[in-house]
């Protein structure tokens, strides 16, 4: 059996794909219908980051973006770092400005 490495059997996959045998979705999220179908919808549909406010999210407007380029080893030390302090890139960014800059 060879699989991948999400775990799915290509052998199985491969057998169903050369069958007749029809697709099989299993449901894996609860169905709405009617108001309750249309609660979901709006609450997903207005789901999404929130934007920066001075100290916190505040959810309102659009956060201002800043695109900048990194030589390898700075971006490698960034990885690094995110991944030892369980911090997003973006936050270190925001946070190593915040120090640097005057207020």
């Amino acid at each position: 059996m060879s699989t991948t490495p999400a775990g799915f059997d290509f052998d199985a996959l491969a057998e169903w794909a050369e069958s007749d045998e029809a697709t099989h979705t299993p449901q894996t999220s609860p169905v709405f219908r009617g108001k309750d179908a249309a609660r979901a919808s709006r609450a997903f549909l207005g789901r999404g980051r929130p934007t920066l406010g001075s100290d916190h999210a505040t959810g309102e407007g659009r956060s201002p973006r800043r695109q900048v380029r990194l030589d390898a080893r700075t971006n490698a030390r960034l990885d690094a770092y995110a991944a030892a302090t369980g911090t997003s890139a973006s936050q270190i960014i925001r946070d190593a400005l915040a120090d640097y800059l005057p207020a």
